[in-house]
């Protein structure tokens, strides 16, 4: 086979792109993974943010990556190594504080008995429904699960399934309800609606929003247990295996080869133009890049046709966030919920939705075009569960920020950037008090710092929102209309998270489609 020949040519080496080169290799394809940064990982990384202060820099946990993947491609032998963080990530190392001085999780607490019996205590009817709202996500979830590394199903194939069953309610609820409506079925106190509404991906008010969040909790429903925590040396750990077992396979990573075109020649594709002028040509391409990025920038419009950028053009990426994150010199004084002697090591999740009106008011301001005056924040502090990445006593703080939106109606996004980080610490100083104190340096990464950095549209994490018409059989297919093109990230069938799950489905339809496998 010539040099620049080769059975597949992969475009993005973040983690689904990886995922996709490591399956392709094993079958025995000459794979080729292309990267346009100097580096591999995607969103999905480790860096030295500050001086001497590691950690992630999109991504910031392991709680969704599916087994299936990580035992196929061995990715433990290959240096996957997790942290556990004290206790399950989504009971007691997780702390909701509400601007009364109440709060949820904790270091008290070890089960979801345990946050029952928390909210019970804030509001009794609340406790005695907090099970069941458990027991409705878990059917939920349990719908979605078995499709998640399969072709995507349609709504009315899923409709099918729970036909007569026990689940055709949950399913309903899912389709038609939003989540504001959920949280207002199940509960009476305006503190516990916010906390449990959770970080929803759209409009927590838009019929469907309840789809939405199932699809993220089937996704960690689906991972193992032992697999769900902190990466060692944090997420590029992750990726640093994925890459690891696909070169042990053959596959070929290049980093610092941004690609400028894709090669078609009668509607099918044949190979890559790099920025530089170099062409290289393969059997088949796939992208993991995000779907508005792939067909406006890989292409030119003849090659894909009216109706394809009428469609691209539609989707949408609305559900913008930030990434705030900083050096701190100590950990937040939560004492005030506390009391004195509580372990602060053992706060290593705080979340910020202290009522479900602060989650409503944050998507109106993003949807007005203004930074949010609400900020919704999943905060981790990394260094707990390793200290390895920062110096003894001091601490990397990673924030995941709701709702911005991808462009501000005034100004440019860095107008407003000083107004999102000051909002962001003094937000957080209500909480803990010392914050502003412990404040070493910190970043602000609004959505066009996203973009041009990770190359996510609109600085959408997820490439494209999670609304119910871009769920399931409605997000982008893993085939094209460009014969022999195909796509395999975070804008295809499951969605975003660090799953390996698009990678894993749009390498097996790959395989299907060449016959190597069975249909």
């Amino acid at each position: 086979m010539p040099q620049n020949q080769y059975d597949a040519i992969v475009i993005g080496a973040g983690h689904n792109g990886l995922v996709t080169a490591g399956y392709l290799a094993k079958d025995g394809l000459s794979v080729l993974v292309l990267e346009r940064l100097d580096r591999i990982g995607g969103a999905c990384t480790t860096d030295e943010v500050f001086p001497r202060f590691n950690g992630p820099f999109c991504s910031y946990n392991c709680h969704a990556l599916q087994g299936k993947v990580i035992d196929e491609l061995k990715l433990r032998e290959h240096g996957f190594d997790i942290i556990k963080p004290g206790r399950d990530i989504s009971t007691g190392a997780r702390f909701t504080p509400f601007f009364d001085g109440a709060y949820m999780g904790g270091p008290e607490v070890k089960s979801s008995i345990d946050v029952a019996r928390q909210i019970g205590e804030l509001c009794e009817h609340d406790g005695r429904a907090y099970l069941e709202w458990q027991d409705f996500w878990d059917q939920a979830a349990g719908i979605l699960a078995p499709h998640l590394l399969t072709e995507p199903p349609t709504m009315a194939e899923l409709v099918d399934v729970v036909r007569g069953t026990s689940n055709e309610p949950v399913l309903e609820k899912m389709i038609t309800w939003s989540l504001t409506d959920l949280v207002d079925y199940y509960f009476d106190d305006d503190r516990i609606k916010g906390a449990l509404i959770g970080s929803p991906e759209s409009d927590p008010r838009h019929p469907g929003s309840v789809m939405s969040n199932s699809i993220l909790r089937a996704i960690g429903r689906n991972a193992r247990e032992q697999d769900q925590g902190i990466p060692r040396r944090s997420m590029s750990n992750i990726t640093d295996a994925m890459a690891s077992a696909a070169k042990s396979h053959g596959a070929e990573i290049r980093t610092g080869a941004p690609v400028a075109d894709v090669l078609v020649e009668n509607g099918e594709a044949r190979g890559v133009r790099l920025a530089n002028g170099e062409e290289i040509y393969a059997f088949m391409v796939v992208s993991n890049a995000d779907p508005k990025r792939t067909f406006n920038t890989f292409f030119k419009p003849d090659e894909i046709g009216e109706a394809t950028l009428e469609k691209v053009n539609r989707w949408k990426t609305q559900a913008g966030c930030v990434k705030f994150l900083a050096s701190i010199d100590g950990l937040p004084d939560y004492s005030a919920y506390f009391g004195d002697g509580y372990n602060a090591n053992e706060v290593v999740y705080t979340a910020i939705r202290p009522t479900k009106d602060y989650v409503i008011q944050s998507w109106m301001d993003a949807a007005a075009g203004r930074p949010t005056s609400c900020p919704i924040m999943s905060v981790q502090i990394t260094s707990l569960a390793d200290p390895s990445l920062t110096p003894a006593g001091q601490h990397y703080f990673s924030n995941w920020v709701l709702y911005y939106p991808p462009k501000p109606a005034e100004g440019t996004w860095d107008d407003h950037r000083k107004e999102v980080g000051d909002k962001i610490i003094s937000t957080m100083s209500q909480f803990a008090p010392n914050f502003e104190d412990i404040l070493i340096d910190y970043l602000v990464q609004t959505p066009a710092d996203l973009e041009a950095r990770v190359g996510l549209t609109d600085g959408n994490i997820r490439h494209l929102d999670l609304i119910p018409q871009q769920l399931l059989s409605q997000r982008q297919s893993y085939r094209t209309p460009v014969r022999n093109f195909y796509m395999c990230g975070a804008g295809t069938h499951p969605s975003g998270e660090v799953t390996g799950a698009p990678g894993h489905n749009a390498a097996h339809a790959i395989l299907r489609d060449l016959e190597r496998i069975a249909v």
